[in-house]
């Protein structure tokens, strides 16, 4: 005998059928989005894993102002350029800072978040070579509140 279908389990039913069909298509369009961002920048190419260094909190209070530092993974060659992408922003793409010797292949800046996301750092050599690393933050109060990221 089979129990009768009551209200609560429809609703739980119904509540985990919603978050199956919404939250993939959100993380595709992150996804989407930062793809359009690398391609905007690098053409085809797409950055390995590795080269540079990522420094930030990985849990935040406030999405405001985020301290970050970039830069050169020690034993590296210095590159010519340095990257930061935030793919839940308004913005995917953050900053690039271009490098000349003897200038040291490393920034430190703040940033604004609009919420917890992967934040990804891409060093670019003059070869043409690109290096990434991410990080992700945990932010408990977004910046960016912008009608662009109701959406999310």
């Amino acid at each position: 005998m089979t129990a009768p279908l009551r209200r609560r389990s429809l609703l739980k039913g119904l509540a985990g059928s919603a978050f199956v069909l919404v939250v993939p298509r959100a993380l595709a369009d992150l996804d989407t989005r930062l793809e359009a961002a690398l391609s905007e920048r690098f053409g085809e190419r797409r950055p390995q894993q590795g080269g540079v260094e990522l420094e930030l909190s990985r849990l935040v209070e406030n999405g405001n102002s985020v301290a970050v530092t970039v830069r050169a993974a020690s034993g590296e060659p210095a590159p010519a350029a340095l990257h930061l992408f935030m793919p839940r922003n308004p913005e995917p793409w953050g900053t690039s800072f271009q490098v000349a010797p003897p200038a040291l292949a490393e920034f430190s800046t703040r940033i604004r978040l609009a919420g917890t996301q992967d934040v990804l750092a891409v060093a670019e050599w003059a070869d043409g070579r690109l290096g990434a690393m991410a990080a992700s933050v945990m932010v408990t109060l977004g910046a960016c509140a912008d009608d662009l990221y109701l959406e999310f």
